[in-house]
């Protein structure tokens, strides 16, 4: 349905030889149509970085971008989840772009505390969610589904030290979202983020597999390592 592989394998590296690959250049979108094909409205309340935050009604699922890299003309589609509940992205807005980088904190701009750094337990739960949920909407998109995966994100986002944030409504509960953290967890995967260079809001995305062509060049290179230690023992 969507592919991530040729859009984003040139600005990655691969899996397993991050040590040896030189640094990539920031990948940079247009981000040409935004779209919420799959939603729920959810109630978001609690107190994050020194200040209560209360948004009800808020719209919540996979945001569809139609995007196309900068140099190329090329559409796709980039579905993604929000990773920042201070920035309004409008639904059908075009013209502005996001630059691929790094999920460090949790973007509560012009909060007093300012925003706070996420733990590295935090990310890997953002980010599995966020390849966990890309795959079930792939298979069985649903309201629910899209939904429930963007409120487990917010979840473990903005959850942490003296923050605390409750999403409820749509028929969602906190049992369920802890099951659908663990069922991501436990199916693994790392997902990105991009950050909007217009400083309209920053959205994670699903992780690039890497094209079969690349790990038959990968399994070949360990294969070979293994040979000259055998030889040199």
């Amino acid at each position: 349905m969507i592919c991530f592989r040729s859009a984003f394998l040139a600005a990655t590296t691969l899996i397993g030889a991050v040590s040896v690959a030189a640094p990539a250049s920031a990948l940079v979108v247009n981000v040409d149509n935004v779209q919420l094909p799959y939603s729920e409205s959810l109630n978001l309340n609690g107190f994050i970085d020194g200040a209560s935050y209360n948004a009800d009604n808020q719209l919540a699922g996979q945001i569809v971008l139609t995007v196309n890299n900068v140099g190329s003309a090329a559409q796709y589609s980039l579905p993604v989840y929000c990773v920042d509940i201070f920035h309004d992205i409008y639904l059908g807005s075009s013209g502005f772009q996001f630059t691929e980088g790094a999920l460090s904190t949790d973007n509560s701009a012009g909060t007093p505390d300012g925003p706070s750094s996420l733990s590295t337990t935090q990310i890997t739960d953002i980010l599995a969610l966020a390849t966990f949920g890309n795959a079930l909407m792939q298979t069985a998109p649903t309201d629910h589904t899209s939904a429930l995966v963007q409120a487990a994100i917010w979840t473990a986002e903005y959850n942490n030290g003296s923050n605390s944030l409750t999403v409820s409504g749509g028929d969602i509960d906190e049992s369920e979202i802890e099951a659908i953290t663990a069922e991501a967890i436990a199916a693994g995967g790392g997902g990105g983020q991009l950050i909007s260079t217009g400083g309209i809001q920053q959205q994670v995305f699903d992780g690039p597999v890497p094209e079969p062509a690349s790990l038959s060049v990968l399994a070949a290179s360990l294969f070979g390592i293994i040979v000259a230690r055998r030889r040199k023992s």
